[in-house]
């Protein structure tokens, strides 16, 4: 894929997603909500232990290093048991324990951390659905911006989609698993002689897995836009389009994808270099704050629907370009 072909499905991909602005703002509404039922709970919590009282006097006295301690120790139902989050994220849990290890018992339960892990489940499966209706949207020829159309098309295609989202987190957690756990099993990091020589190999498992995960999220993409320009829920044809354009073009398809993977991070990036907390003086400075975070959140929100976008406007155009006949045939018909 050219550099001129890759501008231009990205900017048809948001043109595409500006089209359907009405279903980006029901998107943020849902995250925004989601958000606020996750955080509530724990910052309830977090009043109540050190709004003004002795012992969040002797807490904020203490040395910082032993704040989040303390607070995990006295109130454990706050935060939960974050260090599992940390081996999940890591690839630390063993994977051949001399007992069978359950996995309620590799999962935090309480707290904020547990609460993530339903919030992730249920943010996955409301995404399935959202990405349904672009789906149907971006493979609709008018009416992009209608809500009533969009939710109709959330309907048609719940269970295909649902099922595509189901299959690539199938495969994540599998491609997690083995080439990123399983392969950490076959060396001992403390047997190199250079500590770099381990962290290489750590990182080479990490970028197998990031890449495998990539093309499973491709497929199911591909997939859901195959589905959409379809106008049919035939899940088997549309899987089979979307792995066979995939295989067709590896190399352009992980290109876009890292393209709008990158305008998606941007606005994370310049909030974290830019963005600051609110100190609880001024009102009008939480609002201001809020407005911006909730745009950085539409962003990212927009890039990955443009991206489903792009997927299905270059899907299009190989569906025409195929269905054309060559300009020599064409001419000896016409003759």
């Amino acid at each position: 894929m050219t550099s001129r072909n890759l501008g231009a499905l990205f900017a048809r991909g948001l043109v595409s997603a500006a089209t359907t602005w009405k279903a980006l703002l029901l998107a943020l509404a849902l995250n925004a909500a989601f958000a606020f039922v996750l955080v509530r709970p724990a910052a309830m919590a977090l009043h109540e232990t050190l709004d003004r009282n002795p012992w969040a006097d002797r807490m904020r006295s203490t040395a910082d290093a032993l704040f989040y301690t303390n607070l995990a120790r006295v109130r454990p139902d706050v935060l939960g048991d974050v260090g599992r989050l940390e081996e999940l994220a890591t690839g630390a849990v063993p994977a051949r324990p001399e007992r069978p290890v359950r996995l309620t018992g590799l999962l935090p339960g309480d707290g904020l951390a547990g609460g993530v892990i339903a919030f992730g489940l249920l943010t996955a499966v409301v995404t399935a659905l959202l990405a349904g209706g672009f789906a149907g949207r971006f493979g609709a020829a008018s009416d992009r911006s209608s809500l009533a159309a969009f939710g109709s098309d959330c309907g048609k295609f719940a269970l295909p989609s649902l099922f595509l989202g189901l299959l690539a987190a199938g495969g994540i957690l599998a491609a997690w698993r083995w080439v990123y756990v399983e392969t950490g099993l076959l060396y001992d990091p403390g047997s190199f002689r250079y500590e770099w020589q381990a962290v290489a190999l750590q990182l080479l498992r990490l970028l197998g897995f990031l890449a495998a995960a990539a093309y499973l999220r491709l497929v199911v993409q591909y997939s859901r836009a195959a589905m959409g320009i379809s106008r049919s829920a035939n899940v088997a044809s549309a899987l089979g389009r979307g792995l066979g354009f995939v295989l067709r073009h590896p190399a352009g398809t992980l290109t876009l994808d890292v393209v709008f993977g990158v305008a998606g991070l941007v606005p994370l990036l310049l909030w974290a270099l830019f963005g600051r907390a609110w100190d609880g003086a001024d009102v009008s400075d939480f609002w201001l704050l809020l407005a911006l975070q909730q745009l950085v959140l539409l962003v990212r929100i927009a890039a990955r629907t443009a991206h489903l976008g792009a997927a299905s406007a270059w899907l299009a155009t190989s569906a025409e370009s195929a269905s054309k006949p060559p300009t020599g045939e064409a001419s000896r018909d016409t003759a």
